[in-house]
């Protein structure tokens, strides 16, 4: 039992870690926004404490007295009005968030990355912890600025930064409010919207594993270490995915033409210019597109082996998936 504090607790995966704590009996702290809807939260035993990231002094008393961090607060956005926003929250503003918890000294950090900044192997190939990043085509704001927010996080260990690194795959399962562009790929195929499909695929993870997987990473993980959150049977292309949500879901028709990559990205290139015309966040972005047109396999042997990360059918994640947004009416 330890006091934790936890940043992104409101949101899709930091909400599953909070309930993991809570449930291995760890005294819990949540930093929130001023003003930030605190209705995931409902029902849990939390002690709320205000704080931004763009604001170090509240950084600095939100992390007093606590013994562990899981730090997963960060921009996650296909465009922005203002781009650099990406690069003052995910890395400055993660960087004063470790430094505060350095001048505490919290014992513990699992500092949550993304499989986004490491590379693409190509050729059906995984992708592990080591293989260098190489998304420049197709690298957005977010994409860079996770990048850079791993590099940096490595740099602080050798200050003395006591951290684990996760890099959690494409999350599915229930409490997806926002909802993420991941669950996104669901809610469209529900309501009859993807009977398309697009060269690329995904390397999907029940998101349930993945808060196992940052809890574990705080028991197990080496310091200094990264670790792929993802399911090994997830790694399937697009067409497979969404066929599997239709075929679970009992929707016809998903999946059934392909549409090329040429076509799509003249597509996101015209979004992008009527939204420089509007001001309005375009449907996709030329690199979002890119990056959806790569086929992103991970292997998460590391984390399985070392932390013992659990591997939940990806059939059990869609079908949960699909019941909590039927029940809260999302579709």
């Amino acid at each position: 039992m330890s006091k934790v504090l936890i940043t992104g607790a409101t949101g899709f995966i930091g909400n599953h870690v909070t309930r993991l704590c809570l449930e291995k009996g760890d005294s819990v702290r949540v930093m929130v926004m001023p003003g930030e809807d605190r209705s995931p939260l409902d029902g849990m035993d939390v002690e709320f404490v205000e704080g931004n990231l763009l604001n170090p002094e509240s950084l600095r008393a939100a992390v007093q007295g606590v013994e562990q961090l899981y730090h997963l607060a960060a921009m996650f956005a296909i465009w922005t009005k203002d781009p650099d926003l990406h690069y003052k929250i995910n890395v400055d503003g993660a960087r004063a968030m470790l430094l505060a918890a350095m001048a505490a000294g919290v014992e513990k950090v699992v500092f949550t990355s993304s499989v986004a900044a490491i590379g693409v192997e190509g050729d059906g190939k995984w992708a592990t912890e080591e293989t260098a990043f190489n998304a420049w085509p197709w690298a957005s704001e977010y994409i860079l600025s996770k990048f850079i927010s791993h590099q940096m996080v490595k740099g602080l260990v050798s200050e003395g930064l006591p951290v684990s690194m996760v890099l959690p795959g494409l999350p599915f399962g229930p409490g997806d409010r926002a909802p993420t562009p991941t669950g996104t790929m669901i809610l469209r195929t529900l309501k009859g919207q993807m009977k398309n499909y697009w060269d690329g695929g995904v390397c999907a993870v029940d998101v349930r594993d993945v808060a196992a997987g940052h809890v574990l990473a705080m028991e197990k993980g080496r310091i200094g270490e990264s670790y792929i959150l993802a399911n090994r049977d997830g790694n399937m292309t697009n067409r497979e995915f969404l066929t599997l949500i239709g075929g679970i879901a009992g929707v016809d028709k998903v999946a059934q033409t392909e549409v090329s990559g040429k076509v799509m990205l003249r597509v996101a290139k015209a979004a992008e210019m009527w939204s420089s015309l509007t001001g309005r966040a375009p449907v996709t972005t030329y690199k979002n597109t890119m990056y959806a047109l790569q086929h992103g396999y991970v292997d998460p042997t590391k984390a399985i082996e070392e932390l013992g990360l659990p591997q939940t059918p990806i059939e059990t994640a869609v079908q949960d998936s699909i019941e909590w947004f039927r029940q809260h009416g999302y579709a």
